[in-house]
């Protein structure tokens, strides 16, 4: 899927978030950083108007996991990809099995965080 969407990039670390958000741009679509989960869930809930989010797990208030949950609760559809500089198999199987549609490890490259958000997406069309 290549049209346009919509990434909310929830960072915490705004060089790691203006990061994402320029690669995102940079495929022609359009991201919105929240610099918390709580901002996160606010923006997702207010609007529901994101075809996917892009979290990292270790945030300050809330786990990218936790925030995870919360989204299943609002919608089983929505792709999410959680990001992490510390993985670990028990971390990833974690968020599989919360629902998680990407496990994706820091430092990633273009390529990678692109790929993933394109296979979130198609997987999206399917639902």
């Amino acid at each position: 899927m290549h049209l346009p969407y919509k990434v909310l990039i929830v960072e915490d670390d705004n060089a790691m978030a203006q990061m994402c958000a320029k690669l995102i741009r940079r495929q022609g679509h359009s991201a919105l950083i929240a610099g918390s989960c709580q901002d996160a869930l606010t923006i997702v809930r207010a609007t529901g108007d994101v075809d996917a989010v892009l979290s990292d797990v270790q945030m300050p208030e809330m786990t990218g996991l936790e925030l995870l949950a919360h989204l299943r609760e609002f919608s089983a559809a929505l792709p999410v990809i959680l990001m992490t500089g510390y993985t670990t198999a028990d971390g990833s199987n974690a968020a599989m099995s919360l629902g998680a549609t990407d496990y994706i490890s820091k430092p990633f490259d273009a390529d990678t965080l692109i790929g993933s958000l394109e296979r979130a997406m198609r997987v999206r069309a399917t639902l």
